[in-house]
């Protein structure tokens, strides 16, 4: 290979995704939009699978879009477990200690 065909297969290719070019030669790298799936082909998918596999009910959390932060919480939930066991533990501490400076204080 010459060192122009290298070149240009590591030079990224432009896609226009929300651009419409207005140069003809720029034309053909435009991307055709995409379409969003509807809701009701993918209930109507679930539905079909729950009745081929002989169940009466229907998940309705399969049915129902999930939050888009879902994950971030499922993720931090752990954590914010360990935080909240450490700040009542400090919180019981400073009880204590100021418990005691006040017996210290009323048996002098």
């Amino acid at each position: 290979m010459t060192e122009e065909a290298k070149e240009d297969q590591t030079r990224k290719r432009h896609k226009f995704r929300c651009y419409k070019p207005t140069d003809e030669t720029l034309q053909d790298k435009q991307v055709a939009p995409a379409t969003a799936l509807s809701v009701e082909t993918e209930v109507k998918k679930i539905v079909e699978e729950s009745r081929s596999s002989g169940s009466t009910e229907i998940d309705l959390n399969a049915l129902a879009p999930r939050k888009e932060n879902w994950d971030l919480k499922r993720d931090v939930e752990k954590k914010l477990a360990k935080l909240e066991k450490r700040t009542k533990r400090a919180m019981a501490e400073m009880i204590r200690e100021k418990m005691k400076s006040e017996n210290t204080l009323s048996a002098d």
